[in-house]
């Protein structure tokens, strides 16, 4: 895999993690198991921590593949008060710092997530949806919409009724996202926010500049 359609996939995972940048209602504390299926059918698996705004995502990057990650045990940790999101590499003890404006170049072309949960509406200013009835997606109960882009494009969410969050969502190039075993509570500070001691990268280590500070 090229180390763009590797980007690609990151991309994904962080459009996922920030969708609780509008809630109109904030939803609730939890952790779960994940899987993000690309349209190739490469699955990753990993863990979601949401501590309203904060949320985690662990996974293990696929190795020689290419891309910054380089393979191994890897967070992604956004938090949307500031906008601010990490990219931190456990068994290299580093990690890389963005901004939303830093983001922005590689979210061009990437896969798109909703940008806002509304339970009323939970499609964002430049899209419109319409609910598809109600399903139950890996023991939970969800809300179904179907969401179209200012494109035409078509995306679909599985929103719980009760965490308000997307239990799984599909891009309409196909990739997909959901969780299983859910468990509601709240969660530690510490997992949003890289650990003491990692060293911080530059941004233009994800070219294949890799310096630590």
């Amino acid at each position: 895999m090229k180390q763009t359609a590797y980007l690609k996939l990151t991309v994904f995972v962080v459009l996922v993690l920030a969708v609780s940048c509008a809630w109109a209602q904030m939803p609730q504390p939890f952790s779960a198991d994940t899987l993000i299926t690309q349209k190739t059918g490469e699955k990753m698996t990993g863990k979601i921590y949401f501590s309203p705004p904060k949320n985690r995502m662990d996974m293990t990057a696929p190795a020689g593949k290419g891309g910054p990650m380089g393979g191994g045990n890897v967070s992604m940790i956004n938090d949307p008060s500031t906008k601010t999101m990490y990219m931190v590499m456990h068994d290299r003890k580093m990690y890389m710092e963005f901004h939303a404006d830093q983001m922005a170049p590689m979210m061009g072309h990437a896969p798109k997530a909703p940008s806002s949960f509304d339970p009323s509406h939970p499609c964002g200013a430049d899209a419109t949806c319409k609910k598809a009835g109600t399903e139950t997606v890996n023991g939970r109960v969800c809300d179904k919409w179907i969401m179209t882009d200012k494109n035409g494009a078509t995306s679909t969410a599985w929103i719980d009724q009760k965490l308000l969050y997307p239990i799984k969502a599909q891009s309409s190039s196909g990739e997909t996202f959901e969780l299983t075993n859910v468990k509601e509570g709240p969660q530690p500070a510490s997992l949003f926010q890289p650990p003491a001691g990692y060293q911080k990268m530059d941004l233009g280590g994800m070219m294949g500049g890799q310096r630590p500070h």
